[in-house]
Parts: C-alpha cells; structure tokens; sequence
C-alpha cells in the first residue's frame, strides 16, 4: 500500500477585522526622519535662503578656477538670475492664491448698476 501525502497550505492568521482603528506607526504629516535630517543639514550648510538673497542683490561670487589657472575668476550674477531667484524668494513669502469663481444672483452673470458705482463716491 502506497501512502499519499497531502500538503495543506498553512490558513493565513486573521488580520485586522474591518471597523477597528489603526494602531502604531507615524502619524499622518510627520516627516520622515531621514528627510528631516537631509533638510535640516541644507540649510544649515548650504544657507540656501541666503544664497538667493546674495543672487538677488547682484552680489559678486567667486568662480571656479578654470584647469591650468592660478587664479579664480569673480562673476556677478545675470539680470535673468537675479529675477528667477527673486522669483523663487517671492513664492516662499507669498501665499498660494486660489482661483474663486464669482456669480452674480442665482448663478447668473455678476451685474452692477451704475447708481451702485454711484453711492461710493465722496459728495
């Protein structure tokens, strides 16, 4: 007599039934600490803010030496340069606006009558 042998795939241990909350982990909108790291050494190395600000004022940088030169050569900024960083320095400053749709009454068009115009101005 030959024995047969069945294998059983093992059943998979029940998981978190439905309804119940969420337990462990970082909590939604907690950087991660290695980004936080990242963001915190450049800024503290690379003075990124500092930088576009220098850029911005036209301030005189030192370039690197071409090879075979003994001496570094000194560049200023383009006036392109200095308006995209004054640019990317507004953003950070400025908030976000957002588009809003106007209607006037029952969604129709947005109407002002002269004597509305009118009424705001000094006698």
């Amino acid at each position: 007599m030959s024995e047969t042998t069945t294998t059983e795939t093992p059943k998979r241990k029940p998981g978190r039934p439905p309804g119940h909350p969420r337990t462990g982990g970082r909590a939604k909108g907690t950087p991660n600490r290695a980004n936080q790291i990242t963001r915190d050494y450049i800024v503290e190395e690379g003075a990124p803010i500092a930088f576009l600000c220098s850029v911005v004022r036209g301030k005189r940088f030192a370039a690197a030496a071409a090879p075979g030169d003994a001496e570094r050569a000194h560049v200023y900024p383009t006036m392109d340069q200095r308006l995209r960083a004054a640019e990317i320095l507004a953003r950070k400053v400025t908030p976000d606006l957002k588009s809003q749709e106007l209607t006037g009454k029952d969604g129709g068009p947005v109407a002002l009558t002269l004597l509305d115009f009118l009424k705001e101005l000094p006698a």
